[in-house]
């Protein structure tokens, strides 16, 4: 039997504007299994992406607790928070949030220098197979500006993927492309999953992503329906 990677439980989260304070979260529960893919759907302001950023560290519950491999979050802060994320998860989002200066190898490599000053020979041949993987190995000294939106979107999930996260989080990551780049992601994302074995939880509007995912939960209103 598998364990749950992901386990949230009776999160809330709210957020003021000027005088007023709006409830966005509202005790949610969530489990979600090792190597388990999952779509997260719902209409806009519901809280999705509140709840993706709350599981990815990148903000924290106002009460509730979020458990990750074991590690319950709020018992982390500061350095070893950081630490956590930058080895434990991996993001994707709507804009491939590449930088523009630096080409797609490079790119790519960022996470780890993070925790690095220098790339090792295994990170840069892991680099070289999963761009080989996308299709991407004859573009890695290109820079972003020369790649089209689908191209860009691709060396985003490699970049997410090279520090072989537990846990990868995707918001919209095929919002802001069209039909075809769409499918394309759809397709990696989905086999990427079972290839490496990296649970994957998906915030999406998109109905054909949303359906190649092992399970699709419904939010509204702040609350898993």
């Amino acid at each position: 039997m598998s364990k749950s990677l992901v386990e949230v439980r009776g999160v809330h989260k709210s957020f003021r504007t000027g005088d007023h304070k709006v409830r966005v979260l509202q005790g949610v529960d969530l489990s979600v299994e090792v190597q388990e893919s999952l779509a997260i759907i719902g209409p806009s302001g519901s809280g999705k992406s509140t709840l993706l950023n709350l599981i990815g560290t990148l903000d924290q519950p106002d009460q509730g607790t979020i458990v990750i491999d074991g590690k319950n979050l709020s018992m982390m802060a500061g350095d070893e928070l950081a630490d956590f994320r930058n080895r434990r998860i991996g993001f994707v989002f709507q804009s491939h949030h590449l930088l523009p200066h630096l080409t797609v190898l490079e790119n790519v490599l960022v996470p780890l220098l993070a925790r690095a000053s220098r790339v090792e020979n295994e990170a840069l041949e892991r680099a070289g197979k999963l761009l080989r993987r996308v299709g991407l190995e004859a573009r890695e000294d290109q820079l972003p500006g020369r790649l089209s939106g689908g191209e860009r979107q691709r060396v985003a999930v490699v970049r997410a993927l090279i520090h072989q996260p537990r846990l990868l989080l995707a918001d919209e990551p095929t919002g802001a492309l069209d039909r075809a780049s769409a499918a394309e992601v759809t397709r990696l994302l989905t086999e990427l999953n079972r290839e490496h074995g990296t649970t994957l939880i998906v915030v999406t509007h998109s109905e054909e992503l949303a359906r190649r995912m092992d399970r699709v939960v419904a939010m509204e209103d702040g609350v898993l329906v």
